[in-house]
């Protein structure tokens, strides 16, 4: 644990938790509601995104040590329970890490122009550069977080630049021009009885996720406990503006049903650019999409890795993966062989598919795994304030009114709970629903099954 450099300070955490959050795919998937989607931001930030802020800020300061969450729900409920959180929410990141290599891959057609958008389903293209900026990614985090941290820092500003881009270039257009969908009152509400549009309201809860995994590495951050509070408000005040702002721009430029899933903004950009006359806009809207999606990516690549890390420290999975590099200081080895796996599966993912069917079943296996550690998460949250164990926390008020802990649980668990069933719901882009059915079933028990068994073969590492 000591052999972690402490590197981080409070620039850096904001910088990582922007990066981690803000998925550009997830606007892409909100503006299938049109501008009905800002009320349903709205409700996943009451929802999730605000009870999620209080519960890292709570747990973190309460029970501190290598693993974070993991660390929560261990001496919560037990060995068992930890390993399964941690495991799926290793899986859940494994799954979707193809989507946001092929979101990057897509997004830098656009910079070159309407001759290569063609190469939008070429398996050859998506692959070979996908596996590429992996790699350079995983490689860099071997050498440290010195080095890997100005990937995650690069993408967060790169964020911050495209997006008030985007809001100037939007609402120059909607001034000017006006909007490309049509905005009425009616059109602000929800229509809750189309179901093949509410599979994309997990996707929008699963868009605030992200600042747990902070927690992970908090033990190579300076002064964790004291860093930690205002990053994450900070960081929680920073991603509901940016995604208002980006839902705002594609609403105005791209017409009702033409929003592109997976490379949607760079699309944005692109159409923005024509309608303005503005020809630097495309390209450069482009690059700022790839350099942000690229700080996403090395973020939870980077963060993600820690938990097969401090797993493998416990002999719950090979020792091996808890090792150190002996001059970077870097858990090498669990890199490495998350590197290896998210290389095979999107190799399969791409194969005999359209990335877009490929995208949508990798991304809703996701959201399904991903959200099993937050019903872990939140049951913690409760328990541990409840029991009043662990260290203090910085949320004092907590302690003298645990009824807001049970406010702030039950409203996350009900929305984590109604997107886990969402999750396996097929949305209007998927063509074949049994296919999805039986692959997103049969793949997530296996996956599951595999960690348990895993788990019971512990004795063998010792």
């Amino acid at each position: 644990m000591s052999q972690l450099k402490k590197v981080l300070n409070l620039r850096d955490l904001v910088l990582l938790n922007v990066a981690t959050v803000i998925g550009l795919s997830s606007l892409t998937q909100a503006a299938q509601f049109g501008w009905s989607s800002l009320m349903l931001w709205i409700l996943a930030a009451v929802f999730f995104l605000i009870p999620s802020s209080f519960m890292v800020i709570d747990l973190n300061s309460r029970i501190q040590g290598l693993g974070g969450f993991y660390l929560w729900i261990k001496t919560a409920f037990g060995e068992w329970h930890g390993f399964l959180a941690a495991w799926c929410y290793w899986l859940s990141a494994i799954v979707w890490f193809p989507t946001v290599l092929f979101t990057i891959a897509l997004s830098v057609l656009y910079i070159f122009g309407d001759q290569w958008l063609d190469l939008r389903d070429n398996f050859w293209f998506a692959s070979l550069l996908s596996l590429g900026m992996l790699w350079f990614t995983v490689f860099l985090n071997v050498f440290g977080l010195k080095f890997g941290k100005w990937i995650q820092n690069i993408g967060a500003i790169s964020l911050w630049i495209l997006f008030a881009l985007l809001a100037v270039a939007s609402l120059y257009q909607f001034i000017t021009n006006g909007s490309s969908q049509e905005i009425s009152p009616n059109r602000f509400l929800p229509d809750f009885t189309d179901f093949g549009l509410l599979p994309f309201f997990a996707a929008i809860t699963f868009s605030f996720g992200g600042l747990e995994l902070s927690s992970v590495m908090s033990t190579e951050m300076k002064d964790a406990k004291k860093i930690m509070t205002k990053a994450v408000f900070i960081s929680a005040l920073m991603v509901l503006t940016l995604y208002t702002i980006g839902t705002f721009s594609l609403l105005v430029a791209i017409p009702e049903g033409k929003v592109g899933i997976i490379d949607g903004i760079a699309q944005n950009f692109y159409v923005l650019s024509h309608q303005l006359g503005w020809p630097f806009l495309g390209p450069l809207g482009a690059l700022l999409v790839a350099l942000g999606t690229l700080g996403l990516f090395a973020s939870w690549m980077n963060g993600n890795a820690r938990l097969p890390f401090a797993i493998g420290i416990d002999n719950y999975l090979p020792p091996v993966l808890g090792k150190v590099h002996p001059k970077y200081g870097t858990p090498y080895i669990a890199l490495l062989v998350q590197g290896a796996l998210v290389s095979i599966l999107l190799l399969i993912a791409v194969s005999g598919t359209k990335i877009q069917e490929a995208y949508s079943l990798l991304y809703d296996m996701s959201v399904l795994l991903y959200f099993i550690p937050f019903v872990y998460m939140f049951s913690a949250f409760i328990w541990h304030n409840v029991k009043n164990t662990g260290g203090s926390s910085n949320l004092s008020f907590f302690g003298k009114r645990t009824f807001i802990v049970w406010v702030f649980g039950i409203m996350a668990l009900s929305v984590i709970l109604l997107s886990i069933v969402l999750a396996v719901i097929p949305s209007n882009i998927v063509g074949d629903k049994m296919s999805f059915y039986i692959k997103i079933s049969s793949v997530t028990i296996t996956l599951i099954g595999m960690g348990l068994l895993l788990f019971q073969l512990k004795k063998v590492y010792k």
